[in-house]
C-alpha cells in the first residue's frame, strides 16, 4: 500500500497536484487537486491481478479538464443537482443564482466546486488505508450563495477495496449545502470490452423516485417505481430500449434518516467488475448519460459519446430548498454538514 503525489500543472502560480493511491490488492485511484477530479479508478482482474480496467470515463488531458463543460468525476457543490428558476428564499431573503441550464441552476453554478483548486490539508497512510483531505474556502455570495463556507473533502482507499468520500462543511451564515461526487462509471473498462453502458446490471434499493417535469425539476411528488422503467428493485440490465426511451435521470428516495446504508449496485456483465454504494444521504440520483455529447476525446484514445457513462450521486433531493415536503439542505451557522459515500469496488460480481 502506498501513495504518490506529483505536480501536473499550475493556475495563476497555484500548483495542481495529482495524487495516486494503490492498496495491497492492486486497486488504485488517481485524483487531482483541481475540482477533486478523479482521473482513474483501476480495478485488477480477479484471475490476473496485474491486468486492469479503468472503470471511469475521464479527460484526455489537463486542458480538457479545465475547459470541458461536463462534470466528469468531480466534487459538485455548493449544491448538487437542480434548483428551479435559479432562486430560493432563506430567512425571508431571496437569493438569485446563475441559471446555467435553461432557466435553472445546476451543480453549483457556472464555476462550482468542480472548477476550484482544492488545497491538500493532509495526506496520510496507515496499515490499512490511505487518505487525503482536500480543503476549499467558498466566499460569501460565491455563485450567489450566502455565507463564508469552509469545505473539507476526504478521499480514502483501504484494503477492503473501499473508496470512501467524506464531505464536511461549516458556514458563518445560514446557507445551502448539498455536495456530491459525479463519477461517470463504465465497468466494461477501456480495453477489449469497451462500449456504451448497455450490458451493465443495476440494482437500486428504493421503491420511490422523484417525479420530474420536462426540465428535470421535481414536481414534489414521489412515484412508485414498481413495473416502470425506473424499477431497479432487482438487478436489471441496461438495454438499448431503456436508453432510447430517454434513459433515467431521476432521484431515488433511499431513506429519511442519516444512517449509512446500502443503496445501489452496478456491474458489467462482460468484466464482472462493479461497485456497491453505501451512503448516509436521503437520495441517490441515477443518470444514464442521456445528455452527454455525441463525441468526447477520452482516455486511452477512446471516443466517448451518448450513454457511455452512468452516474450514481448520493445527495439531498433536487430543488429541496423549494420543495416543502423534501428534507432541507439548509446548513445553519455554527452547525456542521456531513456526508459519506462508500463505494465497495468489486472484481468478481
Amino acid at each position: 500500500m502506498y501513495f504518490k503525489k506529483e505536480k501536473i500543472n499550475s493556475i495563476n502560480e497555484v500548483e495542481i497536484s495529482a495524487v495516486t493511491f494503490i492498496n495491497d490488492n492492486n486497486f488504485s485511484i488517481t485524483f487531482y487537486t483541481y475540482g477533486g477530479y478523479i482521473h482513474n479508478i483501476l480495478i485488477p482482474y480477479k484471475n490476473n491481478p496485474n491486468k486492469f480496467e479503468d472503470v471511469i470515463l475521464g479527460y484526455n488531458n489537463f486542458k480538457d479538464c479545465l475547459e470541458a463543460p461536463g462534470y466528469f468525476n468531480s466534487i459538485i457543490g455548493r449544491v448538487g443537482n437542480r434548483i428551479a428558476n435559479a432562486e430560493f428564499e432563506l430567512n425571508n431573503k431571496k437569493y438569485k443564482l446563475s441559471n446555467n441550464v435553461g432557466l435553472n441552476h445546476l451543480h453549483g453554478g457556472t464555476e462550482g466546486f468542480n472548477k476550484k483548486i482544492w488545497h491538500i490539508k493532509s495526506l496520510e497512510q496507515n496499515e490499512n488505508e490511505l487518505s487525503c483531505e482536500l480543503e476549499y474556502f467558498s466566499k460569501d455570495l460565491e455563485e450567489g450563495y450566502p455565507g463564508n463556507v469552509t469545505c473539507i473533502t476526504t478521499y480514502v482507499l483501504n484494503n477492503k477495496n473501499e473508496f470512501i468520500i467524506k464531505f464536511s462543511a461549516t458556514s458563518d451564515a445560514d446557507t445551502l449545502i448539498n455536495i456530491t461526487n459525479h463519477n461517470y462509471w463504465n465497468f466494461h473498462g477501456h480495453g477489449k470490452f469497451y462500449q456504451k453502458i448497455t450490458d451493465h446490471s443495476v440494482k437500486i434499493f428504493s421503491d420511490k423516485v422523484c417525479e420530474n417535469d420536462e426540465a428535470s425539476i421535481p414536481t414534489g411528488n414521489l412515484i412508485e417505481v414498481k413495473d416502470s422503467k425506473y424499477d431497479f428493485l432487482t438487478h436489471k440490465i441496461i438495454t438499448d430500449e431503456l436508453l432510447n426511451s430517454g434513459g433515467v435521470d431521476n432521484n431515488y428516495d433511499v431513506s429519511s434518516d442519516f444512517s449509512t446504508k446500502k443503496v445501489a449496485e452496478v456491474f458489467s456483465k462482460l468484466t464482472r467488475m462493479g461497485v456497491i454504494y453505501f451512503t448516509n444521504q436521503p437520495g441517490v440520483q441515477f443518470y444514464t448519460g442521456n445528455m452527454m455529447a455525441n463525441e468526447y476525446d477520452g482516455k486511452e484514445n477512446r471516443k466517448y459519446g451518448l450513454h457511455y457513462g452512468l452516474c450514481l450521486e448520493p445527495q439531498f433531493f433536487p430543488d429541496a430548498i423549494n420543495q416543502p415536503n423534501f428534507m432541507s439542505p439548509i446548513l445553519k451557522s455554527g452547525e456542521k454538514y456531513s456526508s459519506t459515500i462508500l463505494m465497495k469496488l468489486i472484481n468478481d460480481f
